[in-house]
């Protein structure tokens, strides 16, 4: 049992672990690397731009200086050498022309000067600048004194001032200019240098996070490499196994099973086949929703897998359905003793969503070689068994035999006919009279399923009422049929008979489905019938499955104002104390009960203290099957107020009813 639930809980995790360690390293991987690329594009923009920003410097500024500063140059010495030829020119006009090339020569040295002041300079070149400008101040007055001697004509003197005075000046601007264009040399090669700089450090950095992106890859290759067989094995499990509770699937049973009978046919032996179906687990999944439904698989398939041999096979098909092969045994015998085990074990209750759960199953059994020879057939087979068990009472095991094909394929063909009866509305209600003993009038009705059928006439409720529900159609077939019997019964109440009562049967899916409460209540407002005269009448078995959820869906039920019976009262197996718990309205005494009331005193106490029972609970009674003259005299005896049976009217068609309204019972029975 540990090592069986150990598996089971194993493989619930592992939907959750399996995916962790593999692929968030993957995720990570990758993750990184695309970081690690995104960095290094980062950084090689970074530094392109900063290689760009030195480089535009370079070229666009320490460049420039060294072209203006080149240019002041060029101006001062050839402003100094147009100075001195204008001592040597005796022709007034040439003297004029250079005159105005010193002027312009000027010009040029001012822009220039101007244009390499609005640029970035250093410390160094700005001092530089200062300098040249205090110079120039000396030099430009003994410029201008040396053009204004020559203009007079003193050539000798403006001759000697240039020889003496000027180029010494103009010497010195071109000292500091020389040193100014070293300077911006200088600058121009620091900023290339620093270009080139940055260039390497954006090359090396590219260099080793490639390097890193590359390892990463490499790692994330490896992990890739060293989990893709792990993957590969988890999905081949997956594909042969149930990914639920891990049980093997029904590809992976198929071949077991195949190899069960090879090994059965080589050795003589027997090998059974179990098909199991959980009873009622369809309103586990409607009540307390699939996640519960879920966990309550998982629950049963550990107990199916602690109940088989350590050698048999349990598989899961899927649904609530499960197959178990019980190989290698000599007798049949021995197949069953493994079916009685896996009954009793599912019969103890489980516990899912903080509620106490009872869940039993229906087995059917097919043998090896006795019913088959192949998996298909042993399977089929097996299927058809389990109906039987199931339609037998459940929470049992039924052997295959032959006949059973002929009603299968019998419930086939009734299975698809119910189909197209709910599309044809050939399911109907009749209507059977609940006569008030003291006023010898009709007091209500109760709704009983009929099925209209096109070949086999009016069908009763037992040919095909456990069908509809196992094909989940009773929920929407009672939802109609509801609505139809409320407006059937506000006609007659329009006709004259106000005070009649509709009763109709609730089965246990139409019970705990979730639009209960929204179904009644639709069917009220729709048909206009007062609340106060419908009465939804349960088994014992349907509310005493869930008791607390039971109790609360029945006051919701009475919040709209209807009342609730107990039908078949006595014949099911709630205790008092549950009966004082529910809020009923009502009893109806089994006909079990009612059959030999007037022969059985047995009987008749027994009616006798149902009845007493109900007047200290103030609740109302029914008594059902009364046939007999005898019988209803006894009930009436007893202080029973209200019967229904074939004495009064059989179940008949709503055309019929209004005739049995108006008739005066009282005398009638007395007559009878």
């Amino acid at each position: 049992m540990h090592a069986a639930s150990g598996f089971i809980e194993a493989h619930l995790t592992r939907p959750i672990a399996r995916h962790a360690p593999w692929k968030l390293a993957l995720l990570a991987g990758f993750v990184t690397q695309l970081l690690l690329i995104l960095f290094v594009t980062a950084i090689g923009l970074q530094q392109l731009e900063v290689t760009t920003s030195n480089l535009r410097t370079v070229v666009d500024v320490h460049m420039h200086k060294q072209n203006l500063t080149k240019a002041m140059v060029i101006a001062a010495r050839e402003r100094s050498l147009i100075l001195f030829e204008l001592t040597r020119i005796d022709d007034p006009f040439e003297r004029d022309a250079l005159v105005m090339q010193i002027d312009q020569k000027g010009s040029e040295y001012v822009a220039a000067r101007q244009a390499l002041m609005k640029l970035p300079l250093s410390e160094q070149e700005s001092e530089l600048i200062a300098r040249q400008r205090q110079l120039i101040a000396v030099a430009q007055p003994l410029q201008r004194r040396i053009v204004d001697l020559i203009d007079t004509g003193r050539i000798k003197e403006a001759e000697d001032r240039v020889i003496r005075k000027a180029i010494p000046a103009q010497n010195n601007v071109m000292a500091v200019l020389s040193q100014l264009d070293a300077e911006t040399q200088q600058a121009a090669l620091a900023a290339s240098q620093e270009a080139h700089e940055a260039h390497r450090v954006a090359r090396i950095w590219m260099l080793v996070l490639s390097g890193v992106a590359l390892l990463v890859g490499l790692l994330v290759a490896a992990v890739v490499l060293r989990y893709t067989n792990r993957v590969s094995r988890e999905r081949e499990h997956l594909a042969i196994h149930d990914t639920l509770t891990g049980l093997p699937n029904r590809m992976l049973f198929t071949d077991r099973l195949e190899q069960a009978l090879l090994r059965a046919k080589r050795h003589g032996t027997l090998v059974g086949v179990m098909f199991i179906d959980l009873d009622r687990f369809k309103r586990v999944n409607d009540t307390l929703g699939h996640a519960s439904g879920d966990r309550l698989i998982c629950d049963v398939a550990m107990r199916l897998r602690a109940a088989a041999r350590a050698g048999d096979i349990v598989a899961r098909l899927g649904g609530d359905e499960f197959v178990v092969v019980i190989s290698d045994v000599a007798r049949a015998s021995q197949i069953l003793q493994v079916a009685e085990k896996m009954l009793a074990a599912m019969h103890a209750p489980y516990r899912v969503a903080g509620r106490e759960l009872f869940c039993s199953c229906s087995i059917g059994i097919s043998v090896y070689p006795n019913d088959g020879h192949d998996v298909d057939s042993l399977l089929k087979n097996a299927d058809t068994a389990m109906y039987h068990a199931k339609n037998a009472g459940s929470n049992r095991f039924q052997l295959y035999d032959a006949a059973m094909n002929a009603l299968a394929a019998e419930r086939l063909q009734l299975e698809t006919d119910l189909h197209y009866a709910q599309q044809r509305s050939e399911l109907v209600f009749h209507y059977q009279p609940q006569l008030d003993l003291r006023s010898g009038r009709i007091q209500g009705v109760e709704a009983l399923i009929r099925w209209n059928h096109p070949t086999r006439g009016l069908l009763g409720p037992v040919a095909f009422l456990g069908l509809l529900e196992e094909t989940g159609g009773i929920v929407e077939v009672g939802r109609a049929l509801l609505l139809a019997a409320c407006r059937q019964t506000a006609s007659w109440h329009a006709a004259g008979f106000a005070d009649l009562v509709l009763a109709v049967n609730l089965s246990g899916q139409e019970f705990w489905h979730e639009d209960l409460i929204e179904n009644v209540s639709a069917a009220l407002t729709q048909s206009g019938l007062p609340p106060r005269c419908l009465q939804l009448e349960l088994t014992e078995g349907i509310f005493m499955e869930d008791i607390d959820a039971a109790v609360d869906r029945i006051l919701a039920l009475k919040s709209l104002g209807i009342a609730v019976a107990v039908d078949d009262f006595g014949t099911g197996y709630s205790s008092l104390a549950h009966l004082k718990r529910f809020p009923f309205d009502a009893l109806k005494i089994d006909r079990y009960f009612v059959r030999d009331i007037a022969h059985a005193p047995a009987s008749e106490a027994l009616v006798s203290a149902i009845l007493a029972l109900c007047k200290g609970l103030d609740l109302g009674t029914v008594a059902e099957g009364v046939e007999t003259p005898e019988q209803l005299e006894s009930l009436r005896r007893l202080g029973c107020r209200a019967v229904q049976g074939h004495l009064v009217s059989r179940p008949a068609p709503a055309e019929q009813v209004v005739a049995l309204l108006g008739r005066d019972w009282q005398l009638e029975l007395d007559r009878a």
